[in-house]
């Protein structure tokens, strides 16, 4: 086994399953113990995507949702069904979309309604920027046909089962091959040899527990500590004398690039749900460095990551809008970790999306856009939103200064000019200050009072 102390992940293992029902915390210990650090939960239905998002957020792992080819939904439940899939994606331990794909062995499903889900997972992939967890058995060479050629998300083909021709296609495109306990069988030398062909840069191990163990648990319930096993043969077949630190640790950082958590392709959320409500993530800049921001401590709020190192692009941030059914929410907020209105001409086309939908919208503001917005812009960026709360948080420009460090000269005043554009519109509006920031509560709240403003303190 793997020693406690290092970096292995299993990529493709069934928590969820009643396999586990009896001993599930100790299954997760054994593979800390074993060396395996992060695990990928995905699911085959909604039941189970439901449960493996609960267990990755009790234990710190990660899960992916999605409707496998053997337990789609049945024609007369399709859309409710997938927009509660929809609803599940939004939770912020569910990182993935899968497992997902075609199965032609089973036959389960007739293969025109297999590629009619397979494509909307696709397509969901494509707006959002998930990871997408492909099933194939039977159908190697229709999968590789359905998938785009040319992908802007990861493409993890789980317990891929082509051909040298087949794999080959799947590796030039960029795809990541997982695979699992059969590569230690004795009699697999033929699949073995296949493996070596991957880059070692696209390769992931992944037990596909409770089913597929590794020697010498054939026949036995498979669980997530025996990666190891499998860690060990790829180690031997790259050989050159690589440490099984060494070999573990690639694999663990294939594994992250493939889930889009490694700092080299960190996904950042855009669309995501706090409380009962759901908010859109813009861009991370701003013209303040507040001392009380959560920028200053965190990367992220309620497990989402919101730092965006660069600003996403229009395009993901309608497609990512409209790929969630924010038609279920009472209100879509457009906050994120950054200043919306920095990104003015998107902010608008982002909520003119929402409110076409029927959906009222909130904005989120530090008032400083009449610096670069003259009245007119300003009134006309306000018609886009129902209401708007706005970042008052001091008493006076001195206080506001140390308070929030605003890189705008004059921004106490551009605030104020704000706010005085904002009751003159008659939108519904409040102002905020936080609590312990350093501001002086009481004049804050008489400031507000002053200006018939309700404050609300946060």
């Amino acid at each position: 086994m793997l020693s406690g102390d290092r970096l292995g992940f299993d990529s493709h293992c069934h928590l969820h399953f009643h396999h586990f029902d009896e001993d599930l915390s100790q299954v997760i210990k054994n593979s800390k113990e074993a060396g395996i650090s992060h695990i990928m939960i995905p699911s085959i239905d909604l039941d189970t995507a439901e449960i493996a998002a609960e267990i990755a957020e009790k234990y710190n792992l990660y899960a992916a949702a999605a409707f496998h080819p053997e337990h789609l939904p049945q024609k007369s439940e399709s859309e409710m069904e997938w927009k509660k899939l929809r609803h599940i994606l939004l939770k912020p331990e569910v990182i993935a979309i899968g497992e997902t794909g075609l199965d032609y062995f089973h036959k389960t499903f007739d293969p025109e309604y297999q590629r009619y889900w397979f494509e909307k997972h696709i397509k969901f992939a494509e707006a959002t920027g998930y990871p997408l967890i492909v099933h194939s058995r039977g159908a190697e060479p229709e999968v590789l046909k359905e998938l785009p050629e040319s992908v802007s998300f990861p493409v993890i083909l789980h317990c891929w089962g082509g051909d040298e021709s087949l794999t080959d296609i799947a590796v030039a495109r960029g795809f990541y091959i997982g695979v699992d306990g059969p590569l230690t069988y004795k009699k697999n030398k033929k699949y073995r040899e296949l493996i070596k062909r991957i880059p070692r840069n696209r390769l992931l191990v992944e037990t596909d527990s409770p089913f597929l163990p590794p020697e010498p648990y054939r026949g036995k319930r498979n669980e997530p500590a025996y990666t190891s096993y499998i860690i060990r043969m790829v180690r031997e077949l790259w050989g050159e004398n690589l440490s099984i630190e060494n070999t573990s640790f690639t694999l663990w950082q294939n594994a992250m690039r493939a889930y889009r958590l490694h700092p080299d392709n960190r996904r950042t959320d855009i669309v995501y749900q706090y409380g009962k409500l759901l908010y859109v993530n813009l861009t991370s800049r701003c013209q303040n460095d507040c001392s009380f921001c959560i920028r200053q401590f965190e990367d992220g709020l309620g497990g989402y990551f919101l730092t965006h190192e660069t600003d996403p692009s229009e395009e993901l941030v309608l497609s990512s809008i409209m790929a969630f059914p924010i038609e279920d929410f009472e209100e879509v907020v457009f906050c994120g970790f950054g200043e919306p209105t920095s990104k003015v001409d998107l902010l608008m086309k982002s909520a003119e999306l929402v409110q076409a939908s029927g959906v009222k919208t909130r904005l989120n503001t530090n008032g400083l856009c009449t610096a670069f917005l003259n009245d007119f812009q300003v009134k006309n960026l306000l018609s886009c939103f129902d209401s708007v709360s706005i970042s008052l948080n001091a008493s006076g420009a001195k206080q506001y200064n140390r308070i929030c460090s605003p890189s705008i000269d004059g921004s106490w005043e551009h605030l104020m000019r704000f706010i005085k554009l904002v009751k003159s519109t008659g939108i519904t509006a409040k102002v905020s200050a936080v609590n312990n920031s350093g501001a002086d509560l009481q004049r804050v709240k008489a400031l507000a009072e002053r200006l018939q403003m309700p404050l609300r303190i946060r």
